[in-house]
Parts: C-alpha cells; sequence; structure tokens
C-alpha cells in the first residue's frame, strides 16, 4: 500500500457491495486516490496508510456504520461520504449521526464527489483558523472578526484603555458595543476593578436615578457658578462601586432621564461626592456610554445635554454594522454554530459554502443576535450533520415574514426566487470570478453564463479578473 500524502496518490478506503464495487474503485481513482477496499472493522484496523478519504456505501451490509465508527476513531481527519438511494433517507440520518460528513445520492459523480470534499477542506480550513474554545471559555473579549473595520476598532479599543476619560461608543444594536466596552476595561491598567453596567432606558426615571446613585434628590440644584454643592451618593448605587477604578458603562446613554444627566454630569466635573452625608470623597471612574446611530438627534433636540455628551465622548468608536464587515460572517457563524451545538449537546454542525455564501449576502439588520437566531433555528429543526443552501433558505426569515418555504410554497419555488439574488451576491463577492462562482454554486461556468442571461445579470461586474 501508498503511504504518501500528496493529493495525486492519497488513499481512499471504501466499502461497498458486491455490484457497485468496480464503480466506487472507479469512481476514487478518477478524482486522483487510491482506492483501498475494507470489508469490516478489522480491515480498517490492518490499514496503516493516512487516509484521506472513505467512501462508504450505505446499502453494504450491517458493516457499513461500523466502518464509518472506525475510520473515524483511527482517521479523525478523513472526510467519510457515504453513498445512499435518494428513497431511503433514513440511512443517510443514520450515517450523519455515526459521523459520515455527507452523503451522497447514487449514482454518486466524481463531480458531486469534488464539490461535496471542496466543502469539506473549506470547513477544515475555517475551523483550523478558528482559536480552540473550551467549554466555559469564552473567544478574547467576545469579539470574532478579523475585517480591516474591525481591526480597526480594536486598535482604537487598546489605545483608548491606556487612559482614564470617556468613551462613546457607537453602533446599531446587537453589534457589540458592550462587549467593546468590556475589551476596553480588559485591556485597562486595571482590569480587576468592577465593571459596572447601568441601563439608562430603566423603566421609570426613578428607577435608573435610584440604580446609579443609590438615593433620588428631592432638591432641584443650581447649576450657577456660585453653587458648587457636591452631589450626594449612597454606598447601594452603582457610582460607589465603580468609583474605585473601575469602568462604569451606561448603556443606552440617549433613554437617560434628564434628572439623571444634570446630576451625573456635576459628578464627573467634579470627581467628587458627598457619601451618605458623612465626608466628601473622590471618585475614580472610567465612563463609557452606548449610543446608536440617533445621537445627533438627541442632542439637536435637547434629550441629550451637550456638557454631558462632550465629557463621554472625548474618545469615540463606530463600531461597523455586521453587513459592514461581510468578511467577518463566515468565521462568526462558524464560532456561532459551535457555541450553539455545544450547549445543545448536539455534534458539531458545519455549513456548506454556498449556505455560507448566502447568509454573508443577507441584511442582517438585527445584526450579531439575529444571525446567532437563525443557526440556533438550523441547528435544532437540520437533522443532518450538513447544513445546506436550502436549508438555510427554508428557515430564514425576510422582512419580519417567514421564508416562503413555509406551509404554501415548495422548496423549488423558494429556490427560483432566491436564486437570482444568491447568484448576483457569489459574482460579487471578494474573489468571485466566474469560475470561482460556477463551483461555489456547483454548476458548469458555461452554464452559470445562461442563467446569468435568464436572470439579466450579464453586467454584474465580478471582482479579479477572470481566469
Amino acid at each position: 500500500m501508498m503511504t504518501t500524502t500528496t493529493l495525486a496518490t492519497a488513499t481512499a478506503l471504501f466499502i461497498a457491495t458486491d455490484t457497485d464495487r468496480s464503480n466506487a474503485a472507479t469512481l476514487l481513482k478518477t478524482i486522483g486516490f487510491n482506492p483501498v477496499e475494507v470489508s469490516n472493522v478489522d480491515a480498517v484496523t490492518a490499514c496503516r496508510d493516512s487516509v484521506t478519504l472513505c467512501l462508504v456505501d450505505l446499502r453494504a451490509n450491517g458493516e457499513a456504520l461500523k466502518v464509518v465508527r472506525a475510520v473515524r476513531a483511527q482517521h479523525p481527519r478523513a472526510v467519510i461520504v457515504g453513498v445512499a438511494d435518494p428513497a431511503r433517507p433514513s440511512a443517510a440520518t443514520d450515517a450523519i449521526r455515526a459521523g459520515v460528513f455527507d452523503v451522497l445520492p447514487r449514482p454518486a459523480t466524481a463531480r458531486d464527489l469534488e464539490a461535496l470534499l471542496a466543502n469539506a477542506r473549506e470547513q477544515a480550513s475555517l475551523a483550523a483558523n478558528m482559536p480552540a474554545l473550551h467549554p466555559g471559555e469564552p473567544v478574547p473579549w467576545g469579539i470574532v472578526g478579523t475585517s480591516p473595520a474591525m481591526r480597526l476598532v480594536m486598535e482604537l479599543v487598546q489605545r483608548a484603555a491606556a487612559g482614564r476619560c470617556g468613551i462613546l461608543i457607537s453602533g446599531e444594536r446587537g453589534t457589540g458595543r458592550e462587549m467593546i466596552a468590556r475589551a476596553v476595561h480588559a485591556h485597562s491598567s486595571s482590569p480587576a476593578a468592577p465593571f459596572v453596567k447601568v441601563d439608562c432606558s430603566g423603566p421609570t426615571p426613578e428607577d435608573v436615578e435610584l440604580e446609579l446613585f443609590g438615593v433620588i434628590n428631592r432638591r432641584v440644584p443650581n447649576e450657577s457658578a456660585e453653587y458648587r454643592t457636591l452631589e450626594q451618593i449612597q454606598r447601594n448605587g452603582r457610582l460607589y462601586e465603580a468609583g474605585d477604578g473601575g469602568t462604569l458603562f451606561l448603556e443606552n446613554l440617549t433613554e437617560m432621564p434628564a434628572r439623571v444627566q444634570q446630576r451625573l454630569v456635576r459628578i464627573l466635573r467634579d470627581r467628587e461626592v458627598f457619601l451618605e452625608d458623612e465626608e466628601a470623597i473622590t471618585l475614580d471612574i472610567r465612563p463609557i456610554a452606548s449610543v446608536d446611530r440617533s445621537v445627533d438627534g438627541a442632542l439637536e433636540d435637547g434629550r441629550l445635554r451637550q456638557d454631558l455628551f462632550e465629557r463621554l465622548s472625548l474618545i469615540r468608536i463606530d463600531v461597523p454594522a455586521l453587513r459592514q464587515r461581510r468578511e467577518d460572517i463566515p468565521v462568526l457563524a462558524t464560532h456561532f454554530l459551535k457555541e450553539i451545538c455545544r450547549a445543545n449537546g448536539q455534534p458539531l454542525k458545519t455549513l456548506t459554502r454556498p449556505a455560507l455564501t448566502l447568509l454573508s449576502a443577507l441584511p442582517w439588520r438585527a445584526n450579531a443576535p439575529e444571525l446567532r437566531g437563525l443557526l440556533e433555528r438550523l441547528v435544532l429543526l437540520v437533522p443532518q450533520g450538513l447544513i445546506r443552501l436550502e436549508d438555510v433558505i427554508a428557515h430564514t426569515q425576510f422582512e419580519g415574514a417567514i421564508s416562503p418555504t413555509g406551509f404554501d410554497a415548495t422548496l423549488r419555488q423558494a429556490r427560483a426566487q432566491f436564486e437570482r439574488d444568491y447568484i448576483a451576491s457569489v459574482l460579487q463577492h471578494p474573489r468571485g470570478r466566474h469560475a470561482d462562482a460556477a463551483k461555489v454554486l456547483g454548476i458548469q461556468r458555461t452554464n452559470l453564463y445562461r442563467k446569468m442571461r435568464r436572470l439579466s445579470l450579464l453586467r454584474t461586474k465580478s471582482i479579479g479578473r477572470e481566469a
């Protein structure tokens, strides 16, 4: 047996019925593998080659799934592919559970097998580039993404963390504003100090004031130059909790009640307060606030005080929306998928390349929580281990309405509806040459040109030069 691991002579095991044995060997040779037949678990154990691929005919005798488990144990990096009759979906389900990467319909073709292997290699590459995650261990600062936009954000985080001045984090809901604030705190000179979060959109103004200060000030302060009386706080207030070198994170700043803004700006100005009418103490607080894109309107109509805004925005960090950093979506989706599968006690599922491409093209108006919500549905509702383009379409909601694959439309109708937008997104994908787009779509380049003419996409320019 050959032991070289180059692609041209890589070893592929196969188990097949008597009638399909010759076809399986020919298929593997066609795509450049050295086929080695195994009829049972003992044959797998006896094989000392470095196995890259295993092709399993699920119509074979009862040894098929035993072979799958043996290959998975002895060659954990091998791609295991099943071949099953389309009329027997239960066989495919059992195979996926046993460790098969994907199942091809009979008769399997070289083209289908090569496309599946390309998906498997891409998933392995994504997984290899992700940091190793152990139960209960978060990724650094909880932030996933290496796009230019996110690299700029993290550079600002590291530079801003060295000081103690106010920071304003601006971005849509769901863009990770709190994670950015926690990253600033974690990278500061006192990461062990408290990180105190206050939601400024509390049920009532009194609730916000009481949470922040620990006491409600019944008098109306005079803000004239002569009036220098310090504000009063209590030990049960969040200001006191953060006052010894901690970070005070003010979420949804534009919704802070006017009375609370007036008191807070005085504290940030003086850095001193009366503690429970006893004595004046100094507060060492790093204030960080989060706002959405309505901050300018809040300043114009007076809902946000200009002097408070200025003290909290000496450094401003703008967090991009998910649709503005699409190159992060495949890695983020893979990260979420790992977390969700682990949390639900399920084997790790993977997304095909077309499915990842479609996820990267969707608008994600609710940002990362919307992406995570979709992946949670897919993990729970898709039975097989490989999540395909059809699965994403079937379980995606658009514009607040359920996907057309609901109760009155077929999967074929859903595919037709999204075909044009999906092909257009693939063509516009970075490095999206027509040859590469055809591979992603799983069609010949000539078929892609015909579809482009039919769908009026001939004027779409792909990025990069044509091969």
